[in-house]
């Protein structure tokens, strides 16, 4: 008796609990095992790793193409993971524009919420990884991750915890900064809220984007080797402890599929598409981010739109898949459909085809584009377009305080975001400065990149180094036991 009520004193009584059936439907992963074999069988014979690309998002398919070409042109082993969470013609365009439907070794068929498809990913990679180490235990298979998706976070941590192997992770080192300014962007007049952002102090912030920013550090933790896009994305590894020699900094990956789009134009124009845009300048609008949906900021974005409009400037909304959901959720749809009757108002759904996005933005029909994407940041300080970046911190600082062809708009009201289009826009001065600043970002990542990789494959370099091995005290010659 008293040992039962010592029990209970610390545990509590026992209850009656019944059954939750939590586990949601998980749809299966598919393998091309034709492909998976040939290139793992050629690894073998040929004693190279195995580059795994990870595509997680739309962008992904276009900045991970200058690897993959030079990949192929070095001779490197190679197959695409496919996260396939999306799943519609829009947003997997890109599969067919770059010519990657040959070279998707597994779909994982990701679905469901951050949380699901982070557990999806766990689970679905760790058996990936597994199967690969039952069938070639020999070959190294390293996976390659861009920049901050929830598969660069996940990713390499289930490969790590299943096979002892880092990951790559290219983009690496994005982390967000705000200028000091922006404490106080409602009691300075905008040309001192702009100046500061040129010129002035700024700080880490580690809060936004979320949850990209959970998704680059972690990533940058679980991955033995890091490629950054410009050297303050190197600073900020190296004051994190990366160790300098696995740091490289090779310029942004967007430049190849930039270059290609180029002097490969689309069968269609735009214009033909989409006639309207090519009378007058427009401005591109495109709002994705999770912060930019929290109710302020959202209703101040869509207030500024209407007001913009009204005023008579011509804008081209994209309603990208998060922008569709928070305007129902807002009940905010009626307001912009009431300003279609418009001529210059252009509401579009996503652009499918990363050329059509291309030869807009370098038209001379783009005035400047405002928006919460990273990487229209980066393509447009390489094209030489004024950006007008919607949010309250950037995780390309640089295209402001160095480059300064980027300016950050906070989306704190509507009269704040739309005074600053309206100063910018109309400031010849002030653009003409934006539009001729320095690219930042240079040429050829992806043979950048791949020539480095293959170097570290000649010298059978080990992607997972214990202590004694990154101290060079002594590298173990025979196999270590698989506590795994």
């Amino acid at each position: 008796m008293v040992m039962k009520d010592a029990y209970e004193s610390m545990f509590g009584t026992e209850t009656p609990t019944e059954a939750d059936h939590f586990m949601p439907n998980i749809l299966p992963l598919t393998l091309n095992k034709p492909l998976i074999r040939d290139v793992m069988e050629q690894a073998k014979k040929d004693r190279k790793w195995v580059l795994a690309f990870v595509i997680g998002t739309k962008p992904c398919f276009y900045k991970f193409y200058g690897s993959i070409v030079a990949a192929a042109k070095s001779k490197i082993p190679y197959f695409i993971i496919n996260s396939n969470q999306h799943y519609d013609d829009v947003l997997t365009h890109g599969i067919k524009e770059f010519n990657f439907i040959d070279k998707i070794g597994s779909n994982l068929s990701i679905r469901g919420d951050l949380a699901q498809k982070s557990a999806e990913l766990m689970i679905k990679v760790s058996w990936l990884a597994k199967h690969l180490k039952k069938n070639w235990p020999g070959v190294t298979v390293i996976p390659v991750v861009l920049g901050d998706t929830i598969m660069t976070g996940i990713v390499p941590a289930a490969w790590m915890f299943s096979r002892s192997e880092k990951a790559i992770q290219n983009e690496a080192g994005l982390r967000s900064m705000t200028p000091e300014v922006m404490k106080r962007y409602n009691k300075v007049d905008i040309e001192t809220f702009i100046d500061q952002q040129f010129y002035g102090k700024w700080i880490l912030m580690r809060n936004e984007p979320f949850p990209e920013q959970w998704d680059t550090y972690t990533s940058a933790a679980a991955s033995q080797y890091h490629f950054a896009p410009v050297n303050l994305n190197k600073e900020h590894l190296l004051r994190e402890g990366y160790p300098e020699e696995n740091i490289w900094t090779i310029g942004g990956v967007v430049v190849d599929a930039l270059e290609l789009k180029k002097k490969m134009k689309p069968e269609k124009s735009i214009f033909s598409i989409y006639p309207q845009l090519e009378k007058d300048k427009w401005i591109r609008v495109d709002i994705h981010r999770r912060e930019n949906l929290t109710p302020k900021r959202f209703r101040s974005i869509i207030g500024a739109i209407k007001e913009l409009v009204k005023k008579g400037y011509n804008i081209n909304f994209i309603e990208m898949s998060a922008t569709r959901m928070a305007l129902d959720f807002y009940g905010l749809r009626k307001e912009l459909e009431k300003l279609k009757i418009r001529k210059n108002f252009l509401y579009t759904s996503i652009w499918p085809e990363y050329g059509h996005v291309m030869e807009f933005f370098e038209s001379d029909n783009c005035i400047a584009a405002l928006t919460d994407s990273g990487g229209v940041q980066e393509e447009l300080n390489v094209i030489g377009k004024t950006c007008m970046t919607c949010r309250l911190t950037t995780d390309r600082p640089e295209t402001v305080f160095d480059a300064r062809s980027n300016i950050i708009v906070p989306p704190a009201s509507k009269d704040i975001i739309t005074n600053m289009v309206k100063y910018i826009t109309s400031n010849d001065s002030l653009r003409k400065k934006m539009e001729s600043s320095k690219s930042l970002y240079g040429k050829g990542a992806g043979k950048k990149f791949i020539s480095i990789v293959s170097k570290l494959i000649q010298k059978n370099d080990n992607p997972f180094k214990w202590a004694h091995d990154t101290l060079k005290l002594w590298r173990d010659d025979e196999k270590g036991i698989d506590y795994l």
